[in-house]
């Protein structure tokens, strides 16, 4: 290097580092020499954390040189710490947070109606030295501290009164017995949020949130609430796996004051149920042509087959396949004559008959299998009859027409009935039954 050259480069050097030492000594240029802290500031030096929107919050700043663990806390007269931030590792450079009394320091407490653990609770009126405390990775700590009062505080815990879950096992699937759990609760004031979801033990980030159904009071105001939880089979969606839940409930007011309270849930044979006359097929007795001939006092005589599809078990009743009517009855008149459960039960499927005149829609109905098709379960001492997953029943029956139909019948068909749901299948296999009068 000539020596022009060389005179250039320490003249540039020598600039750069007066540049350096100015913007240091100017503030504009920290070289992380120095203390840990500095431009540490707690303003205002006194809130009143009730959410009525005047001085709820103050600012803490400060700027670190150095890599450090830092926190935040606040000692009341007694020496008492409540932790605002503990040990969070920062980089260098410039903070800001506001804080508004709460502390999150999680806690249990006992109530007559079960646990109730407190997530965040507003600090009691008082007056508090805060601390700012940093760590260095040397293990050096440094810290400043100042004093803040707070008054007028809102420390009052929103609570999930006896919060309850019947049953605590259930079967959303759509037959009517344990299909929902009813979620219930009084809630003592009036909060900005609530929550209510399931997790899964084993997957605790994966959250099914539950909605609260319109009520008289809105869901945050304070009052008695009430869920209706089908897991979403009723809106066609499939619930959650089948599994042991925990059931959260979760309460958070606008001063920061939070609550959770958690109860076990379990979810067994959950599933939309779904089932299908297979092949879409009826086997008309007499049938030609998609005709069939009959005179007064005949009997019109099928047999078809039904499938559960789905995956979870489906519920059926009598009458049993085999059972015939006369044209003047219907489901509701054997029910009344011959067996009470063989009126409609909400939730449960039947094979059905209708002809295109009818006043009651498919007034002739038949369980989706006979016994030997079906498995037998007592349920509050009830035997319930379910045709499970992957299985077929074979329905069949007679109806004797003993009087004429209505003018203008002329069409029949089968359907597959959801009792209270959906008619699934309607107008499968439709034929023409042409009457004589002998």
């Amino acid at each position: 290097m000539n020596r022009h050259r060389l005179c250039t480069w320490l003249a540039r050097a020598s600039l750069a580092f007066l540049t350096l030492l100015f913007l240091a000594g100017c503030g504009q240029l920290d070289l992380g020499i120095g203390p840990l802290l500095y431009n540490v500031l707690v303003s205002p030096d006194s809130i009143t954390p009730n959410a009525d929107g005047v001085q709820d919050v103050t600012e803490i700043q400060y700027s670190l040189r150095r890599t450090a663990a830092v926190s935040i806390y606040f000692e009341n007269a007694a020496g008492e710490r409540f932790y605002f931030r503990q040990e969070r590792r920062r980089s260098p450079g410039d903070y800001r947070v506001n804080w508004g009394g709460t502390v999150e320091e999680p806690r249990f407490i006992e109530t007559d109606y079960g646990p109730q653990e407190i997530l965040s609770w507003v600090l009691p009126d008082g007056s508090y030295t805060w601390v700012i405390e940093g760590q260095e990775e040397n293990g050096e700590t440094s810290r400043l501290t100042g004093t803040i009062t707070l008054s007028k505080a809102d420390t009052e815990v929103p609570e999930l009164h006896n919060f309850d879950v019947v049953p605590q096992i259930f079967t959303p699937n759509q037959d009517s017995i344990d299909d929902y759990v009813s979620i219930s609760y009084f809630l003592n004031k009036e909060v900005d949020t609530v929550s209510l979801y399931l997790i899964d033990p084993a997957e605790p980030n994966v959250r099914f949130y539950i909605a609260e159904a319109p009520g008289l009071v809105k869901p945050t105001e304070p009052g008695y609430h009430r869920y209706r939880y089908e897991a979403d089979v009723d809106r066609n969606a499939e619930p959650p796996p089948d599994g042991d839940y925990v059931l959260v409930g979760e309460a958070r007011d606008a001063a920061g004051n939070a609550v959770r309270v958690e109860r076990a849930l379990t979810i067994t044979e959950g599933g939309k149920p779904r089932a299908e006359i297979a092949q879409g097929e009826i086997v008309w007795e007499g049938e030609a042509g998609r005709v069939v001939t009959m005179m007064l006092n005949d009997k019109l005589c099928f047999t078809t087959h039904i499938t559960n599809v789905g995956t979870v078990p489906i519920r059926t009743h009598g009458p049993w396949p085999g059972q015939e009517y006369l044209f003047s009855q219907n489901y509701n008149t054997l029910a009344a004559n011959i067996d009470p459960s063989w009126g409609q039960q909400h939730g449960a499927w039947r094979f059905g008959i209708n002809f295109d005149t009818t006043g009651v829609d498919f007034p002739f109905r038949w369980a989706i299998g006979s016994q030997k098709d079906l498995e037998m379960r007592l349920i509050d001492g009830k035997e319930q009859w379910y045709l499970l997953p992957g299985k077929t029943g074979e329905v069949s029956g007679c109806i004797q027409i003993d009087q004429p139909p209505p003018l203008g019948t002329v069409f029949w068909g089968g359907g597959l009935i959801h009792q209270g749901v959906a008619v699934v299948n309607n107008d499968v296999d439709r034929i023409t039954v042409e009457i004589g009068v002998p």
